[in-house]
């Protein structure tokens, strides 16, 4: 059994950490591109802290060569033959992948109301109260969008925005941002933040690009 962390270019190195359950990591190459992997015995992947961060650092380890396209926490295969069919069959899609996430990361953006409003039609559940509530809040999230994720949005290549999010989060997205502008990204959002005194205003990392790592059919996504 394998299991392997993210699918990167041929020319990447082996990282210089171990894997999950302290596995040394190996690397397969096939026709331009590469992935890096672990050989186990027995492996039964379990989201805990010490198995994530394995994962995450093998991860950062292989964006530090080069371009990296991570695979899910938990990614296994029954053998490294049936880990080069997957860079065969998919080859194509994967070099254009790592081609547009080459020299970038991804950066996330939480926005939350200083002060959250307790939901009043939580208590009565009347259905004209639930309904205008409902659409007030979705007004709320709108605005937010408008405000702070389309001009986050002039500075990425790709966003990825949750349609839903979470309450009482206004908005949860993903930025694919060059490195070279990952600063004026983070002023950007600092200015935004200090413009909308009832929404904090969060960034995050830079991490590997996890929301960018296949291709997406819709264009309204990309840049």
């Amino acid at each position: 059994m394998i299991y392997a962390y993210g699918i990167c270019a041929a020319a990447t190195t082996p990282p210089p950490c171990r894997g999950l359950g302290g596995a040394r990591l190996g690397v397969l190459r096939r026709d331009g591109l590469a992935a890096v992997y672990s050989r186990h015995r027995r492996l039964r992947p379990q989201p805990t802290p010490a198995q994530v961060l394995a994962h995450e650092r093998v991860v950062e380890a292989i964006m530090d060569d080069g371009p990296v396209l991570p695979l899910r926490f938990g990614t296994q295969l029954a053998t490294e033959e049936r880990l080069a069919t997957v860079l065969d069959e998919r080859r194509e899609e994967l070099l254009r992948t790592l081609a547009r996430v080459r020299d970038r990361v991804e950066l996330g953006v939480r926005a939350l109301p200083t002060a959250p409003t307790r939901d009043r039609a939580a208590g009565e559940r009347t259905g004209r109260a639930y309904l205008l509530a409902r659409a007030a809040q979705q007004r709320r999230r709108d605005r937010t969008v408008r405000d702070l994720h389309e001009p986050l949005a002039e500075l990425a290549a790709a966003t990825v925005v949750r349609p839903l999010p979470a309450p009482p989060a206004l908005l949860v997205a993903a930025y694919l941002v060059d490195a070279d502008r990952v600063a004026a990204f983070r002023a950007r959002a600092a200015a935004l933040d200090a413009q909308h005194d009832e929404l904090d205003v969060v960034v995050t990392g830079p991490w590997p690009p996890y929301n960018f790592a296949t291709e997406d059919e819709d264009e309204s996504r990309r840049r």
